[in-house]
């Protein structure tokens, strides 16, 4: 449950930027209860999205095939970029010599919590 006095405070920060001045407190909290569901629904739609685009990058037809390919594995890891960002490199790489035969960098803030978890300590995670 939202604590009500933020959802109170919410609302007529609202209210105040739309011109309205003088609302009620239950027009206030109403008003704030609807933003905070709204961002609260946002965000659960922005993570599944993140998930699911990172697993998608893997299904597209010129990924699958190198993907599929004996020499090759699908995986994505956790590195530290030179300027200090944490990111996660996507990727299909040769099994022989660790190099990229197709990759991507994402930011590690754009995450979802899901595959932030996956990635946590740095590991690596194989698509099969």
């Amino acid at each position: 449950m939202v604590e009500p006095i933020t959802t109170f405070l919410i609302g007529k920060w609202i209210l105040t930027h739309l011109g309205i001045h003088g609302a009620s407190a239950a027009a206030a909290t109403a008003v704030g209860t609807g933003a905070v569901v709204a961002a609260a629904a946002a965000v659960i739609y922005i993570s599944y999205l993140t998930f699911s685009k990172l697993v998608s990058w893997f299904q597209k037809d010129e990924v699958a095939k190198e993907a599929t390919k004996n020499e090759n594995i699908a995986a994505s890891v956790k590195q530290k970029l030179e300027s200090g960002e944490n990111a996660i490199v996507q990727g299909v790489f040769d099994k022989n010599t660790g190099n990229p035969v197709m990759s991507r960098i994402i930011e590690y803030g754009t995450l979802d919590s899901k595959t932030r978890e996956l990635h946590s300590g740095g590991r690596l995670v194989i698509y099969e």
